[in-house]
């Protein structure tokens, strides 16, 4: 007995993994240095297997032709590779916010090994995205994710979509706002560290016998930490209304609408 499979449905599987696997090696959290590769792959094949069915078949496939099959693989890594570039942009407001907050501190000099890119950066700023990730995870951050990637392939469905001008020009505009979010957020710092400064030099001028260079990068430091400390909840809420709406955001550039 013969059986027709659609050659369509056939290749649901392949590109959904494709898609899937793209975005996991790309999107924060789940292409995070610190998770293996193998547990990266896994993960994504688990997810195709089960958002395949769900998702509408390729309509035409080239009829098995080498070149047709491979823009297609082509065309569903790209847009994984999209959405999860996406999603990265938005945690990489932490590192301009971090460097800000660490210089105008006095803890321009205090860097450490960043395990997600694998390069040195300033503490508060390690601090701060590792402290970001957690909340991301805490709100169902990662469920968002998953969530976001299903309702792809019914915006774009496979082998029948492809990303055009618009959805990469929103996708830059992304990159724009991340600087525009982490001046808003280091706002109040360089606020009180330009009165911290401008009390020093009142105090230098009131007092010239005193050491300005031994008082001012200890207040700064002293000042910055007790700010952070007493600004931690303020901070966290912020921190997590951003992640969200960069989330939405990163989908509705890539996806439209």
């Amino acid at each position: 007995m013969n059986v027709d499979l659609p050659l369509g449905a056939l290749w649901s599987l392949p590109l959904a993994s494709v898609r899937t696997l793209a975005m996991f090696m790309a999107a924060p959290i789940f292409g995070h240095n610190a998770v293996p590769i193998r547990i990266r792959v896994g993960i994504g094949i688990v997810f195709a297997v089960v958002a395949a069915p769900l998702a509408q078949s390729a309509a035409w496939v080239g009829d098995g032709n080498s070149l047709a099959m491979g823009a297609l693989i082509a065309n569903e890594a790209i847009i994984g590779v999209s959405l999860g570039f996406g999603l990265r942009l938005i945690f990489m407001v932490f590192a301009p916010l971090g460097e800000v907050i660490s210089i105008q501190g006095g803890l321009g000099a205090a860097t450490v090994l960043d395990p997600t890119y694998g390069t040195s950066s300033p503490v508060i700023g390690t601090l701060l995205q590792a402290g970001g990730l957690v909340l991301f995870l805490a709100v169902d951050g990662h469920h968002a994710i998953l969530r976001g990637l299903a309702s792809s392939f019914d915006r774009l469905p496979l082998g029948e979509s492809m990303l055009g001008p618009d959805q990469f020009s929103a996708i830059a505009a992304l990159g724009s706002s991340v600087f525009e979010v982490a001046a808003r957020l280091a706002a109040p710092v360089m606020v009180v560290m330009l009165v911290t400064n401008v009390g020093v030099g009142i105090l230098g001028r009131a007092i010239p016998q005193l050491n300005l260079m031994a008082v001012q990068l200890p207040a700064q430091i002293a000042i910055t930490l007790i700010m952070l400390t007493l600004a931690a909840a303020p901070i966290s809420e912020a921190i997590i209304r951003v992640l969200n709406q960069g989330t939405e955001r990163a989908f509705a550039a890539v996806l439209g609408g």
